[in-house]
């Protein structure tokens, strides 16, 4: 079923792409004002990571009470806050005020409040369309954050080329007004299952850590989540490194690659959203795709021309998303609603925590090996890892095994 032939899903989606292209635009100018003000690669990195980290490390805390919220009023809570944050971003750097600390502060503000928003985000989804579309529903939402990952960074790049730092960070807030104003007026489904269960607040966290080690599809996906997302989704963090260390290449080089790994992944989130794969497809796919993706990624060991580069990079984009966002499609289709943000949340937290970590063992292994046999070894690893991991995954390829 196609989320888009829904008035107010296709409302939805518009705005949330525009918010989502502002929080791109919005941390590269962050990232580049960094570089800018201490010319210290650890610091640009700091002021970065400070926007992502909160939402892995808090997650699944914050959800155990964003069940229990109104999902328009947290929403709008958070957004608006967001654009408070985006607009004293812009007023600092309008009067030229902004240092080490304040960057350091806005950023960490920032990711607090994506902490608190992403669970919540998780949530809205289901209640945007009908349970029969939601399949599409979460594939457009990551079409969206991947149109966001493509055309962000590029139109942040021009606008402070253009017309500088002050207007990016004007033009990044702009870009959250309309969601704020459209959840306003979103027609909601009504939620299903209680979300006032009186319980405390520890046994409400283990509750949704236990469904989601007890229910044997959940608890497959996100073992292929964490396969996928330390040995292929941390390669693809680290795309700098590679294109500097194996092929030798400049800055246009790595905007190549780049969108290479992001058109891959709008092919994939294109796949599922406009409903090219049911639940059972998804299900006999994520094994094989994050198997694949592996195995791609291994080759980047033996080549550095690059047209090859590039359709490795597009295949694993393709297969780390497929993986990727099948599992959350499953996962939001499998849950009951009344455990739906603590559940999520995990999702998001083992892929955020399993990227960070393949990225940093994959960097740090190439300061030892050389980046190049460190993907070997990692890919090589992860092969095994793959294999091993395969009975206990196998009930979600095939039913009958269940």
């Amino acid at each position: 079923m196609n989320a888009l032939t829904l008035p107010s899903f296709i409302v939805y989606f518009l705005t949330n792409t525009l918010s989502l292209l502002g929080t791109w635009v919005q941390k590269v100018g962050l990232g580049w004002l960094a570089w800018q003000i201490t010319e210290s690669t650890f610091w640009t990195s700091v002021v970065s990571l400070l926007l992502m980290a909160p939402v892995g490390l808090l997650g699944p805390f914050i959800a155990v009470f964003a069940e229990q919220w109104n999902s328009r009023y947290a929403m709008l809570a958070t957004k608006i806050m967001m654009v408070i944050v985006s607009g004293v971003i812009f007023i600092i750097q309008l009067l030229e005020f902004h240092n080490l600390f304040t960057l350091v502060a806005c950023s960490t503000v920032l990711g607090l409040l994506s902490a608190f928003h992403h669970p919540i985000r998780l949530v809205f989804i289901s209640l945007v369309v009908p349970r029969t579309y939601l399949a599409s529903a979460v594939g457009l939402n990551s079409v969206s954050w991947n149109l966001s990952r493509i055309i962000g960074p590029g139109l942040a790049g021009l606008t402070i080329h253009l017309m500088g730092l002050s207007e990016t960070f004007l033009i990044a807030t702009l870009f959250y007004l309309p969601l704020i104003v459209s959840l306003y007026f979103l027609t909601l489904q009504p939620r299903t299952g209680g979300t006032t269960e009186p319980a405390s607040f520890l046994k409400r966290m283990i509750d949704g850590g236990a469904v989601a080690l007890r229910t044997p599809i959940i608890f497959s996906t996100l073992c292929l989540v964490a396969l996928n997302s330390f040995f292929v989704r941390g390669v693809l963090e680290i795309q700098p490194a590679i294109v500097g260390q194996i092929m030798g290449g400049d800055s246009g080089v790595l905007a190549i690659v780049t969108a290479a790994a992001g058109f891959g992944s709008l092919l994939a989130s294109g796949l599922i959203g406009l409903g090219k794969l049911d639940k059972s497809q998804i299900q006999k796919a994520l094994w094989p795709m994050a198997m694949l993706g592996i195995l791609t990624t291994a080759l980047l060991n033996i080549s550095t021309v690059l047209a090859p580069v590039v359709l490795i990079f597009i295949t694993t984009g393709f297969t780390a998303t497929i993986v990727g966002i099948g599992a959350q499609t499953l996962i939001q289709l499998e849950v009951q609603e009344s455990f739906r943000a603590r559940v999520m949340t995990w999702w998001s937290t083992i892929s955020f925590g399993s990227l960070v970590c393949g990225g940093t063992a994959v960097g740090y292994l190439g300061d030892l090996v050389g980046i190049d046999n460190a993907i070997w070894y990692m890919m090589l690893f992860g092969g095994v890892a793959g294999l091993l991991i395969y009975p206990s995954v196998r009930k979600l390829i095939n039913p009958l095994h269940r």
